[in-house]
């Protein structure tokens, strides 16, 4: 299992699972749904699915009634992330519009460069903006311009919380995708004490949480445990808005 603290990307990530020849995938980056009910995967983040509900939730919140367009990137990642909302946002009480220009909310998803191109426009125009990129530490640079109030759901946040099953309360890291692949290596080495000969069917059982939240497979190994957070830019920096967003 790679400790980089860097996410893999979801083609090599299905490559891998489909090449697997029997192993374990210990999946610290791919969100896309098919990839996560890949056999012998076992992921610890979020899918992709809740992505947008997360950001949809926290536009109901701040705007009720609004109205929101999506822009989302080709893709199955962003097709998953598009659905998810669109299933609920009659529930979480938006309306989706098609032009954003009519929008009260214009959220994005998609690779980093895509949304920033897409976001950097609408800065200033006084609607709510969210993405998944403006969830990086670097957004400001990456976007150059100010993202004042703009939202991004996140898998994890820097701070302390209550004390988990695995592994220390607190870890010194500012980036999500580190927190990442610090958890997947814990959860990897509990299943192997459990399970050494087949640390899979100890994954399928095992609901425990880390520093980064919890952790649940459900019966098509989709992450169902862990919980989405979501951050806004104020002052340049990301504050906890919402946790278990979604």
């Amino acid at each position: 299992m790679s400790l980089r603290a860097r996410p893999l990307r979801e083609r090599p990530s299905r490559e891998v699972a489909e090449a697997r020849a029997g192993s374990v995938v210990w999946n610290h980056g791919a969100a896309a749904d098919d990839v996560q009910r890949l056999p012998g995967v076992v992921s610890v983040a979020t899918p992709a699915s809740r992505y947008l509900v997360a950001l949809g939730r926290v536009v109901a919140e701040l705007r009720p009634g609004a109205t929101a367009a999506l822009i989302t990137a080709p893709g199955r990642l962003a097709c998953f992330a598009r659905e998810g909302l669109e299933r609920e946002a009659g529930s979480l009480g938006i309306a989706l519009v098609s032009d954003p220009a009519e929008a009260e909310a214009v959220l994005v998803c998609g690779p980093l460069q895509w949304e920033c191109k897409r976001l950097r426009p609408l800065i200033g125009s006084g609607k709510l903006l969210g993405g998944l990129s403006p969830g990086l530490a670097a957004f400001p640079e990456l976007l150059g311009a100010d993202p004042e109030g703009v939202l991004a759901p996140v898998q994890w946040h820097p701070g302390p919380g209550p004390a988990p099953e695995l592994g220390p309360a607190f870890v010194p890291l500012e980036d999500y995708i580190a927190a990442q692949t610090y958890a997947a290596a814990l959860i990897a080495d509990r299943c192997l004490e459990l399970n050494q000969p087949d640390p899979l069917a100890a994954a399928r059982d095992l609901r425990t949480t880390t520093f980064f939240g919890a952790f649940e497979l459900d019966a098509s190994a989709l992450q169902v445990g862990h919980r989405l957070s979501v951050v806004r830019w104020r002052s340049g920096r990301r504050e906890l808005l919402l946790s278990d967003a979604a």
